[in-house]
């Protein structure tokens, strides 16, 4: 009776310890398999961390990129502007000391014509006014004066540069016929053929 009993301890104690076992390798097994799920969720959320931090960083980088190729274009364009500017200045300095070369009297000429045609008057009020330009110098414009004009000689040139200015005799009717006006009406012609012929633009 004791030997059937203790195989019965036996037989039970096998089995106890046959399922343990299995609950081991279950445990195990689930636990293996909760760490394969848990490194593969931490895979997933580093790559999605390494996708975002990559779009980011390129972000930065073409934001980078861009403000430099704009500071880039700025620089080029203050650049070309100076030159625009010295070529213009040049421009001015040679037009201010024209009275000194040997086209002046026929350009003063011209200047008053325009001036005259342009305030369509009979009695024009003509002031013509160029940097060390004398009487002598003006002789020949009169003769393109309508006879009932008045031709008025500025000792300093007006607007700076030099220039006529037409009125009619009651003063109504004003054309500005200076080398700075001029310029200015020629403005955007101006630096668009300077942009073409230096830059090629």
């Amino acid at each position: 009776m004791s030997e059937s009993l203790e195989k019965l301890q036996n037989r039970i104690l096998s089995d106890a310890k046959h399922k343990a076992d299995e609950t081991i390798k279950d445990s195990q097994a689930k636990s293996q398999q909760i760490l394969e799920e848990a490194r593969q969720r931490a895979q997933r959320e580093f790559e999605d961390i390494i996708a975002k931090a990559n779009v980011e960083a390129e972000s930065i980088r073409r934001s980078i990129l861009s403000s430099k190729v704009r500071v880039n274009r700025l620089r080029i364009l203050e650049e070309k502007n100076r030159i625009v500017e010295d070529i213009i200045h040049s421009v001015e300095d040679q037009l201010s000391s024209i009275s000194k070369s040997e086209q002046f009297e026929e350009t003063a000429q011209r200047f008053v014509t325009e001036a005259v045609k342009a305030v369509d008057s009979d009695q024009p009020i003509v002031r013509i006014g160029f940097r060390d330009v004398s009487k002598k110098n003006l002789d020949g414009v009169s003769r393109v004066l309508p006879k009932g004009g008045k031709l008025v000689i500025d000792e300093k040139p007006i607007d700076v540069l030099g220039g006529v200015v037409a009125t009619d005799h009651e003063g109504k009717v004003v054309f500005n016929n200076t080398f700075k006006s001029r310029l200015e009406r020629l403005d955007n012609q101006l630096l668009t053929l300077i942009s073409s012929t230096v830059f090629g633009e």
